[in-house]
């Protein structure tokens, strides 16, 4: 029988009181925090420390079948990244700010299950498309026109090292 534990993380890591709870289900507590920490440590770093965790399970094998992360809103990790409390008020008119192409991949990265996106570099247009509607704008440039070289291949070796690279699951 499919079992879940719904684990809050605190300062980014598995607290004492989840991990009691983790080996009450009869599962290796250190192992399943080991997987929890990698997951919320990409927007741990960002100073994001509380996250939901569901940790689902097989109740007569004790294995674990998916780990789930809720991450923030891709606004909010962009905002972080970029040091901004607020996202503009007049998108596209009022700039507030500038991200490197290689930060949002990053966020692309740990967004990318969430959104469902076939590839990465579906996943990538996504978030960059993201920037313009919070008013950042991607290596200096409009985000509609990041999102035209992200076609063109312009970034291709920056997509192919995202897409090799660990990825969420």
């Amino acid at each position: 029988m499919k079992r879940v534990i719904r684990i809050q993380t605190s300062g980014g890591k598995v607290p004492p009181q989840a991990m009691q709870q983790l080996q009450g289900a009869g599962l290796n507590a250190q192992e399943v925090a080991n997987i929890i920490n990698d997951k919320v440590k990409p927007v741990a770093s960002l100073g994001f420390q509380n996250l939901n965790v569901e940790v689902e399970y097989d109740d007569s094998t004790r294995r674990v079948i998916k780990v789930n992360v809720e991450y923030p809103p891709i606004t909010d990790i962009l905002l972080k990244v970029a040091g901004k409390d607020t996202p503009s008020h007049q998108a596209g008119k009022e700039i507030i700010g500038d991200l490197p192409l290689e930060k949002v991949a990053e966020v692309a990265l740990i967004k990318m299950e969430e959104l469902g996106s076939r590839t990465f570099k579906a996943a990538l247009k996504q978030v960059v498309s993201t920037c313009k509607s919070i008013g950042l704008t991607v290596n200096g440039k409009d985000p509609k026109a990041v999102v035209k070289e992200i076609d063109q291949g312009v970034y291709d070796e920056l997509i192919s090292k995202y897409e090799k690279g660990p990825t969420s699951g």
